[in-house]
C-alpha cells in the first residue's frame, strides 16, 4: 500500500499546525513533492512546490557529494547522504528542485572519496519511500534546505557579482574592442551555455559547468553534474547536443571534452559557471571536527 502511494507523481505532505506563522501553515496544507524521472536511471528529480531552494533563479546550482561538504552547506544533504547505509552518491540543489543520484553497480569503489567502501546499490523501490519521508519531515518542520550561512554566502556572492557587472557595464560597452580574441570566445561560450544549454539540462535534473577553453586547440572543457554526470547518454549529450551548438555559433570551437571528478581535482580551472561554493568551502574547511 505504501509503495503504491509513493509511486504516484505527487505525494501530499504531512500537516503540522504547531507553527504560529500563518503562511507556513497554509504552505504545508498545500505542499506536494513531485517526482520526475531523468535520462539517468540512477537519478530522480524531486520538486517540492512552493519551495525556492536557492536565492534566485540565476544562482548556480549546488552539488554536494560528500559528508564533509554537507556538514557546512546543508543538513538535508547530510541526511540524504547518510540514508540507507550511504546509498546516495550526490545531491544537486537547483532553484526549485532537488536531484538525487544513487550509487549503481557500475560505480568504481576506488573512486568513492578515494576509499575502498563496500557500497551496496539500492533499488529505487527501497530508496524512494525513504527519501519522501525524509524530505517530508525536513520541509514540514520548516527547516531550511541550505544552511543559513551558506545561503547567505550564495546571496552575497551573487549580489557582489551583479554590482560589479553594473558598475563596469559602461566601461565594457565602450572598450569591448579591447577584449582579446580568447576572452571574446570564452564570453560567447558562457553566454550560450547559460541561455541555451543550461535550462534544458536542468530540466533533466542536471547541470553543466564551464571549466576552460583551449584557444589554440579549439577545445571546450565542460563538466556535467547531477543526473547528467553518471548518465549513459552523457557523451551523446556532449557531442550531439552541446558540441554541435557551440560549433554552429562559434567558429573557434572545434570540439567539446568532458571533465570528470578525478580530472577536475588535478585541473586548474580558469573559470566556471558554478564556482560560488569554492570560497565558502575554503573558508569553513578548518572548522571540521577532527574526527572527520
Amino acid at each position: 500500500m505504501l509503495l503504491s502511494m509513493i509511486s504516484s507523481s505527487k505525494i501530499p505532505m504531512k500537516r503540522f499546525v504547531n507553527n504560529n506563522n500563518i503562511f507556513n501553515i497554509l504552505l504545508k496544507r498545500n505542499l506536494f513533492i513531485q517526482t520526475q524521472t531523468t535520462p539517468n536511471e540512477n537519478a530522480l528529480k524531486f520538486i517540492p512546490n512552493g519551495i525556492n531552494i536557492l536565492p534566485t533563479k540565476t544562482t548556480p546550482t549546488v552539488e554536494i557529494t560528500n559528508i564533509k561538504d554537507a556538514i557546512h552547506k546543508s543538513e538535508l544533504a547530510l541526511k540524504l547522504l547518510s540514508l540507507n547505509d550511504k546509498a546516495i552518491s550526490s545531491i544537486l540543489f537547483g532553484f526549485d528542485f532537488i536531484t538525487i543520484v544513487k550509487y549503481s553497480n557500475d560505480d568504481n569503489i576506488d573512486k568513492i572519496d578515494n576509499k575502498k567502501l563496500e557500497i551496496k546499490p539500492q533499488n529505487w523501490n527501497i530508496l524512494k519511500p525513504q527519501i519522501f519521508a525524509l524530505l517530508t519531515e525536513h520541509l514540514t518542520m520548516g527547516q531550511p534546505v541550505l544552511s543559513n550561512d551558506f545561503f547567505n554566502h550564495l546571496k552575497d556572492k551573487e549580489l557582489n557579482i551583479n554590482n560589479n557587472n553594473n558598475s563596469n557595464s559602461n566601461i565594457k560597452d565602450e572598450f569591448d574592442e579591447d577584449l582579446t580574441p580568447e576572452e571574446e570566445v570564452i564570453a560567447l561560450i558562457k553566454e550560450l551555455l547559460t541561455t541555451r544549454i543550461q535550462p534544458a539540462i536542468q530540466e533533466d535534473g542536471g547541470d553543466i559547468q564551464f571549466i576552460k577553453f583551449d584557444y589554440n586547440e579549439g577545445i571546450v572543457y565542460l563538466k556535467l553534474i547531477g543526473a547528467c554526470k553518471s548518465c549513459s547518454s552523457s557523451e551523446i549529450t556532449l557531442k550531439s547536443g552541446i558540441e554541435d551548438m557551440l560549433k554552429y555559433y562559434i567558429d573557434e570551437v572545434k570540439s567539446v571534452k568532458q571533465v570528470h571528478d578525478d580530472d577536475d581535482k588535478n585541473n586548474n580551472k580558469e573559470s566556471t559557471l558554478n564556482d560560488s561554493t569554492k570560497s565558502f568551502q575554503k573558508h569553513t574547511i578548518d572548522e571540521l571536527p577532527p574526527a572527520l
